[in-house]
């Protein structure tokens, strides 16, 4: 797996067949344009399945179920802590992370508290960052699944995590 990071370092991207992809990132918000800049940001590392529409992602997740899930908070049909709420009752296991902007802070709050969210990412957020955030996360998932840290790309030291 080291000789794939290697390669990630070179052209930006990971083999179609790397573990981590499989794991898979769901990307919520009603915004077509943040959705396809999320898209662009993640590509490299997962398989994106994406949606403008709560309802919809809920079929996509239950059809596809990814280990990741990052989802705007205020959305016209259901917000994403609604959404987030369902996602763990199907698979508690998850990592649940929200984007929302500070005037939904102690709706946040107590989302976390709840247990409902992994993290949150307040808006605007540094790409850089978000990217680490999930990655971070994909880590933690495989850690708490039992699953093979390096099997799955991450080898001592990437990224920083």
């Amino acid at each position: 797996m080291v000789s794939s990071w290697k390669e990630f370092r070179k052209q930006g991207k990971l083999p179609e067949d790397e573990q981590i992809r499989k794991l898979g990132l769901l990307v919520v918000d009603d915004e077509s344009e943040i959705v396809e800049s999320l898209r662009e940001v993640f590509s490299s590392h997962f398989e994106i399945f994406h949606s403008t529409s709560a309802e919809a992602a809920l079929e996509m997740f239950k059809e596809h179920t990814p280990k990741i899930v990052l989802s705007d908070q205020r959305m016209p049909e259901m917000t994403g802590i609604e959404l987030l709420r369902k996602i763990k009752e199907i698979n508690p296991s998850t990592r649940r992370i929200l984007i929302t902007g500070y005037s939904d802070i102690n709706v946040v709050i107590d989302a976390l508290n709840d247990g409902l969210l992994w993290k949150y990412v307040a808006k605007p957020w540094d790409h850089e960052e978000l990217r680490k955030l999930v990655l971070k996360g994909a880590r933690q998932y495989l850690r708490e699944e039992g699953l093979d840290e390096e099997e799955y790309g991450f080898n001592p030291g990437f990224m920083g995590l």
